[in-house]
């Protein structure tokens, strides 16, 4: 499924009225009844009140179509206008006066004083629908209109956002004052911020209304980000006729002592997402762990001297029989490990994953990136992860998530999936949202055993792309799944690992 950015959706907006000739005006009236119509079937019972709050834009003009149809569907809607009428469009203003054809009860306020002295409180209706900022907007709320939305959120009345939650930026969805919407209704296809920032939260169900855009129009100009479903999602094949060697020789470089669980962890994710070979790479001193706890994955203790050094050489025979590898998970960022990571990022160019302790060792010397640029590697950090890596702060990140994501990959030509309530994946030309998931996943592990799951997707010889998403989002399923049999509090990574593919 598509996800558009404000320009993407003034571009087609404006396409499919100048060049295939559909006028706004039936764009808006579509937009209009397609809410109407689900809102009728869904929120709606005989006799209910609706407050319809409309801006002076398109967005408002959408609400006065809504209230229309609530109206002669015998409905009682109250309109609150909180724009100009001569500021709006041709088509808002011919809506916002069929409105007033129709007697439907309609209340201009311009400031918060005219609002407060209204005599019918919020919790006379049944509804709210909130239509004053649609995707145009950007900034922050203020004024009298940001007492409003308190207003709003504060009644405890179920709300509808058109379109977005007014006050959420449409591309970062940041809104400091927004509407908290139990369900949006947005036009023709999702929008990045409907899935950032507070977005995420402010949005409630989000539903996509077709408001007669032809699909041919997405082919001739394809929009840059899509969000992973079911139906996309995309794991490795397997076959009947297949062998152990045929879906993988998986390295994992992981563990230190008092950090075994995170290898641990990976192995397992990697050998439940149908790895077929699995060797643990691990500091010496740690077999004992490692062979009684992992008796499917075989472990390779890392040579060393009399002194202490490893002997590289010796382990690089070894290492290069992979076909893929994991680099991270508890290995820790002492200066001998350092270098020990960065010699291996230098001569390793396969399919290979860094994650945790991974990171932070590209983190802490710029150079390191430099090695990696152009390589077939994915990199899986946090937003603190992240903000290390790109050696900026995280406030400045959470600004405009997209913007950083995509100006890292493209300056060290890499790709890298970004793990938050929405995970996004970028490698410099896609984006792939991820909402799979829930609290569950918010424990110590959860990152070592996506970890893995990608790099086993790796070895099954998945797309670096196809591998991130697609593990991202079987982690996330799985995830909401066990909550069905256990409150997500209660899930720890090995119950996701158990559970995987089952």
């Amino acid at each position: 499924m598509i996800i558009l950015s404000r320009e993407e959706m003034y571009f087609i907006d404006k396409y499919t009225i100048e060049k295939i000739g559909i006028p706004g005006k039936t764009l808006m009236e579509n937009a209009g009844k397609g809410c109407s119509e689900s809102i009728r079937e869904n929120f709606l019972k005989p006799g209910f009140k609706i407050a319809v709050f409309c801006g002076n834009g398109n967005n408002g003009g959408d609400g006065f179509v809504i209230a229309r149809h609530l109206k002669k569907w015998g409905y009682f809607p109250t309109i609150f206008l909180v724009g100009n009428p001569d500021k709006m469009s041709p088509e808002t203003s011919e809506n916002y006066h069929s409105c007033l054809d129709l007697n439907i009860e309609t209340h201009q306020f311009g400031d918060y004083e005219q609002w407060q002295n209204f005599d019918i409180s919020l919790s006379y209706f049944n509804l709210l629908i909130d239509a004053i900022f649609g995707v145009g907007f950007r900034g922050t709320v203020r004024g009298w209109i940001a007492n409003l939305i308190k207003d709003i959120n504060g009644s405890g009345v179920k709300t509808i956002a058109v379109d977005i939650a007014s006050g959420i930026d449409a591309d970062t969805g940041q809104g400091e004052i927004a509407i908290k919407a139990d369900h949006t209704y947005t036009m023709a296809a999702y929008k990045y911020g409907h899935f950032l920032g507070e977005g995420r939260q402010n949005s409630g169900f989000v539903q996509v209304i077709d408001i007669g855009i032809p699909a041919k129009i997405y082919y001739k100009f394809p929009p840059k980000a899509k969000l992973i479903t079911s139906r996309n999602a995309k794991y490795p094949k397997r076959s009947s006729f297949s062998h152990k060697g045929d879906y993988g020789r998986v390295g994992i470089i992981a563990g230190s002592p008092g950090f075994s669980g995170a290898a641990i962890m990976a192995a397992r994710a990697a050998l439940r997402a149908g790895a077929g070979l699995i060797t643990l790479f691990h500091p010496k001193g740690m077999e004992l762990i490692f062979e009684t706890q992992l008796l499917e994955v075989m472990t390779y203790s890392v040579p060393e001297n009399e002194k202490g050094e490893i002997l590289f050489d010796e382990f690089w025979k070894k290492l290069e029989t992979m076909d893929v590898l994991l680099i991270g998970p508890g290995i820790g960022t002492s200066s001998p490990t350092t270098d020990f990571i960065k010699i291996i990022l230098e001569k390793w160019d396969k399919p290979a994953v860094v994650d945790a302790d991974g990171l932070n060792i590209l983190a802490s010397d710029s150079r390191i990136l430099n090695i990696i640029s152009g390589k077939p590697i994915i990199l899986t950090p946090h937003i603190g992860e992240f903000a290390r890596l790109a050696d900026k702060e995280i406030s400045l990140i959470l600004e405009n998530p997209l913007k950083e994501l995509e100006d890292f990959t493209r300056k060290h030509k890499t790709n890298v999936l970004l793990k938050s309530a929405t995970s996004v994946f970028a490698d410099g030309s896609n984006l792939i949202f991820d909402i799979s998931g829930n609290d569950g996943l918010s424990t110590g592990g959860s990152g070592d055993v996506l970890a893995g799951i990608i790099i086993s997707f790796l070895g099954q010889k998945s797309a670096l792309k196809d591998a991130a998403v697609s593990a991202s989002f079987l982690l996330g399923k799985t995830a909401e799944k066990l909550s069905k049999i256990r409150k997500p509090a209660s899930i720890i990574p090995s119950d996701i690992i158990e559970e995987i593919f089952k």
